[in-house]
């Protein structure tokens, strides 16, 4: 899978930028604030369906305009496919493939995908289970475009749920309770299976890339976390969940909001038989999301048969000269852009980002 091409219209801090990209590395130069993160942003969003800021639409939209347009034409194993999506300021978006409109997000995920690596994920082994879970969501989310509905629907009821409990549960409204806790078990179960079979695939891939990187010295392992049990098939994930909501169910009547379900799992890496929360230093930290990065884009390739677009935004600067040769090497042959500061003018091919403009630099 290869981008061909990007454009993008009053998105961000950019009134209209476009760029070709070449098969292989492509790099995005220039001062912080100038708009390179946004340019990454805006593809990105082609591949997650949303910003991996985590912004609305609205807030995407350059300050002054009512909406944003943005154009992504790439290429995949078969033809040549043109996405569009118009973001606006007070309405819903619209999202076009091939000049055809497509009214669910899950029908539109999956058709292109990208790896964002970003700074933020540099502390993922030490961050909060909520950013765990956004980075196997969005990673799963693009692999199997199903699973964006189910997150959804997991995420209306629970919503649905806490309305509930907020305003206090009668006698008259318990039996709506349990329609939920039965709504949300359900869909808890589901939705945990699909992470749990994801993190032992991307756990075994990663735990490769770490011991090549290291050469053979360090080693990982990931363990998934529920509240509910570590028998990790579709009917039993139910069963405890539903012993779990009926079992806590004081807890949450008391303190007026829903405490269990998958909205709370994690999962934690062990660095060579140790917790890495606890263990691992800051070079340790970046070689772990490292190899995940790398394992999640081969995961992609394994279930879908070609390769994602590796986005890199300003992060290579943060690895020492080892880790940057490795990943130089890793992804020859395949698409990638990355953004930085300053740039090697015999490297891939270069954009200067200044302004919200994107303009190529001349070859030398």
């Amino acid at each position: 899978m290869k981008i061909v091409s990007f454009e993008i219209r009053s998105f961000r801090n950019h009134s209209h930028s476009k760029a070709e990209f070449d098969e292989g590395l492509n790099v995005l130069a220039g001062n912080n604030g100038e708009g390179k993160t946004n340019f990454l942003e805006g593809i990105f969003l082609f591949a997650s369906g949303k910003s991996f800021r985590g912004q609305k639409d609205r807030e995407m939209v350059k300050f002054g305009e009512d909406a944003a347009y943005l154009k992504l034409v790439f290429c995949d194993r078969y033809s040549t496919h043109t996405l569009e999506a118009e973001l606006y300021k007070n309405k819903k978006r619209r999202l076009l493939k091939d000049g055809n409109e497509i009214k669910k997000l899950s029908e539109y995920l999956g058709l292109f995908r990208a790896v964002i690596f970003t700074p933020d994920h540099l502390k993922i082994v030490k961050s909060s289970p909520e950013n765990r879970r956004k980075l196997m969501d969005m990673a799963i989310c693009q692999t199997f475009p199903r699973f964006v509905a189910c997150l959804s629907e997991y995420n209306h009821t629970l919503q649905q749920k806490n309305n509930l409990l907020k305003a206090g549960v009668t006698k008259l409204s318990l039996p709506m309770l349990e329609v939920y806790n039965e709504k949300l078990a359900s869909l808890s179960a589901l939705i945990t299976l699909n992470r749990f079979n994801y993190i032992t695939k991307l756990s075994e891939r990663a735990n490769e890339y770490l011991l090549e990187m290291t050469e053979g010295k360090e080693k990982i392992e990931i363990s998934y976390q529920t509240q509910y049990g570590k028998d990790f098939t579709r009917e039993k994930l139910y069963t405890s969940c539903i012993s779990l909501f009926e079992r806590k169910k004081e807890d949450e009547l008391c303190k007026r909001v829903s405490l269990y379900g998958c909205h709370h799992d994690d999962f934690d890496i062990l660095l060579n038989g140790k917790d890495a929360k606890i263990f691992a230093s800051q070079g340790q930290q970046r070689s772990v999301v490292l190899a995940l990065k790398l394992a999640e884009g081969e995961l992609a390739k394994q279930y879908t048969g070609e390769d994602g677009v590796f986005l890199f935004d300003d992060v290579l600067s943060e690895l020492d000269f080892k880790r940057r040769e490795y990943v130089t090497r890793k992804l020859k042959g395949r698409q990638f852009i990355i953004s930085c500061c300053d740039y090697d003018n015999s490297a891939g091919k270069i954009f200067t980002v200044s302004g919200g403009n994107v303009y190529v630099c001349p070859s030398e």
